[in-house]
């Protein structure tokens, strides 16, 4: 029997799910695809409505939420999970602002929410964390999560681009928005991170709680440094648990080559997994793209055909969700142009050393101070492997710096 779809947007997500599945069984095409700007130029072939309403009048099955408003987003998600409907979203922002509260809609009427598309794009995460770990403890959960930042990393590191001129390229080639801020802020990650610690840990932390510092401030001392002691800079997400409770922070972090992380390129995200049976799981797939992102909607309809949806087995619906992240220090090496900076937010601080207007130093930061100083322009934040010393860092500095490569 054939199953009525509506689609809600058809951009980027969209356009790559319909050419999917117009390829693979032509049931899987939407029998409505509304947008909302009437003005852009659209295929001729396809018929597009602008009424939200014209989707629930035909009653669909499924309905496939892949629009970037969030609040209309919500709008569309909770109506048709009211009316028992299986709903395919791909909108981080709004799982991570409302999951607990679909999660209640899904039990009370007996609708279902997939939305593997929302964290990695290419790689199956959440499937992976609802079947595979399902009953085993995590202990940790670890990532590249966004293919805009990582992108440009790339482009920098492999290519000897600069921190504008990569952005430039990823907006180019499609992997970042025309305003990028939230990919390079890292707001995009924390978003995703929040979603998998609810998969992970069976709490919901909210994303504001998560330290994030991101990479726009990224300048090319750091880069320097980097490269002179043979290293890559991404942007790692991390959650742990352990008896005291979860920490989760995301922040632009030093990889050696023996790293799993280092050969993570371009689009790409990873994931690593660290349970008690199971122990390290890597997995690596395109995080950005119409096709990838499109393909893990179109994998989340035909699993939800099959019968899947999750059961959030390491949720005790018993007990309150909301949880407190713990406020645990990460080693970091800082730069900045005020040493106060440095004084307020470091401690444990093993050397500060003033360079050509910029201090740098290395200590320990506070996850709740990582998401005040995202905030503030020229100071920038690396977190450091645990093998590298304060002697290695302030040996690296000043040998690049009688080189004249700081700036």
């Amino acid at each position: 029997m054939t199953k009525r779809i509506g689609l809600f947007g058809f951009g980027v997500v969209g356009q790559g799910y319909f050419q999917i599945a117009k390829k693979q069984k032509e049931k899987w095409i939407p029998d409505t695809i509304v947008v909302k700007d009437q003005k852009k130029r659209r295929p001729s072939d396809i018929k597009f409505s602008y009424h939200a309403q014209d989707v629930f009048d035909k009653n669909p099955d499924y309905i496939l939420e892949l629009i970037s408003n969030t609040e209309e987003a919500y709008e569309y998600v909770t109506e048709a999970l009211k009316r028992g409907i299986t709903v395919i979203s791909a909108n981080k922002k709004l799982l991570s602002a409302h999951l607990p509260e679909l999660i209640s809609l899904q039990k009370v009427f007996g609708g279902k929410l997939l939305y593997e598309a929302a964290v990695a794009a290419g790689i199956p995460v959440i499937t992976t964390l609802e079947t595979h770990f399902e009953e085993d403890t995590i202990v940790s959960i670890e990532g590249i999560l966004n293919g805009s930042s990582n992108y440009i990393l790339s482009r920098i590191f492999n290519n000897g681009l600069s921190f504008d001129e990569a952005l430039r390229m990823a907006q180019q080639k499609g992997f970042a928005e025309s305003d990028p801020s939230f990919d390079i802020s890292g707001s995009d990650v924390a978003s995703k991170l929040n979603i998998l610690i609810l998969h992970a840990f069976g709490k919901f932390v909210g994303e504001e709680q998560i330290a994030t510092f991101g990479i726009q401030n990224l300048g090319e001392d750091e880069i320097a440094l980097a490269k002179s002691l043979g290293l890559k800079i991404k942007l790692i997400a991390k959650a742990e648990k352990d008896y005291r409770g979860i920490s989760a922070y995301i922040i632009p972090t030093l990889v050696e080559e023996s790293n799993l992380f280092y050969g993570v390129e371009n689009e790409y995200n990873a994931v690593k997994i660290n349970s008690e049976h199971l122990q390290d799981q890597f997995y690596q797939g395109k995080g950005a793209g119409s096709l990838p992102t499109g393909a893990a909607v179109y994998g989340d309809l035909v699993k939800a055909r099959n019968g899947f949806s999750y059961n959030y087995s390491k949720v005790n619906f018993d007990k309150p969700l909301d949880e407190k992240l713990l406020n645990l220090g990460i080693k970091v090496l800082v730069k900045c142009r005020s040493e106060e900076i440095i004084e307020n937010n470091i401690f444990s601080t093993e050397f500060i050393e003033r360079v050509d207007g910029f201090y740098f130093a290395v200590g320990k930061v506070k996850p709740k101070s990582l998401n005040k100083l995202n905030e503030l322009k020229e100071v920038s934040l690396i977190a450091l492997p645990d093998y590298l010393s304060a002697e290695d860092i302030l040996h690296e500095l000043k040998e690049i710096q009688k080189s004249g490569e700081l700036i």
